[in-house]
């Protein structure tokens, strides 16, 4: 617990106007801390904890409240701290509580009928996402870039390390296969995202989706950003299962125009992304990413059309 319990009960004070009675760490947050501080009387709150050089979750604030008023479940934003302790910047997000269990936890544990259920309501909840105009507020951008030669070169030594000179060569024809996308399509139009789309961020209980969590990321993309992340990190065995996300974004907008025929050219930058992380994903994440680059890549070898997953 890096942050002292007593600064987190001051924080908790001005927000709710409780203390603290017990507070409990939280698996998942991303970079950042994250703990349930129950109150008493069953009353609880989530307080999120960054170490950022500038003010942090005044965005994600904004983006939950936009997002809530068009039907998308997620925790109320209560209020927004900042504090200088031992000359580091820490931001305070006190948010609603909201009981439940994560989309990845339900894997394995509920009926595969059930978990495509929820899958579908998921992909419902992102179409309301994009379907918020984000307005003029500059909210962070998720743009595809074109695959940078040495940085390529790089994945490619750490892919052959780990799995094999088959597979970097695979690294090699994604970044062929990203670069065609680029300078051969037109730019998709941004809308709103989440910014990391995928089970452990969607809340389960009673059988309903009842929360996208972790808006850290969110701001303005082609909604196939979306559409790709779930395909490169949602985990076995929904990873390949975009058309019950699709199923249920078809309850709210087509979900075909929305990707626009960009979720390859997304998944392919994502995963070449992910590969070079200087803290490596876990195995399995690292062969899904190879996995997913092998998928589109053998595409445009074979002179097929590139499309949504």
């Amino acid at each position: 617990m890096a942050t002292p319990v007593a600064t987190i009960d001051s924080v908790v004070r001005a927000v709710c106007g409780r203390g603290v009675e017990r507070l409990v760490p939280l698996a998942g947050g991303g970079m950042n801390e994250t703990y349930r501080a129950e109150l008493g009387r069953d009353v609880a709150v989530v307080v999120r904890i960054a170490r950022q050089p500038t003010p942090w979750f005044v965005d994600e604030a904004r983006l939950m409240t936009k997002v809530r008023e068009v039907g998308v479940p997620t925790a109320e934003v209560l209020g927004l701290e900042h504090q200088v302790h031992n000359e580091e910047l820490l931001s305070f997000s006190v948010q609603e509580f909201l009981p439940g269990i994560s989309l990845a936890e339900c894997v394995g544990a509920v009926p595969a009928a059930e978990l495509e259920r929820l899958v579908i309501d998921a992909g419902e909840a992102l179409a309301r996402v994009h379907s918020v105009a984000p307005g003029d507020d500059q909210y962070l951008r998720h743009q595809l870039r074109s695959p940078d030669e040495r940085e390529v070169a790089r994945v490619e030594r750490i892919v052959a390390e780990a799995l094999g000179p088959e597979a970097a060569v695979t690294v090699e024809r994604g970044a062929d296969f990203l670069r065609r996308e680029l300078t051969t399509r037109t730019a998709p139009l941004p809308s709103l995202v989440h910014g990391d789309f995928c089970p452990k961020n969607i809340l389960i209980h009673e059988g309903a989706v009842v929360g996208l969590i972790d808006w850290e990321f969110a701001g303005l993309s082609a909604p196939a950003y979306d559409f790709a992340q779930w395909e490169v990190d949602a985990g076995d065995p929904v990873h390949d299962r975009s058309d019950l996300v699709r199923r249920g974004y078809a309850r709210v907008a087509d979900p075909e125009s929305a990707d626009a025929g960009w979720t390859p050219g997304f998944a392919v930058g994502w995963a070449l992304e992910k590969l070079g992380w200087k803290n490596p994903a876990t195995p399995a994440q690292f062969r899904r990413c190879v996995d997913v680059i092998a998928r589109h890549s053998d595409v445009l070898r074979q002179g097929g059309p590139s499309g949504g997953g």
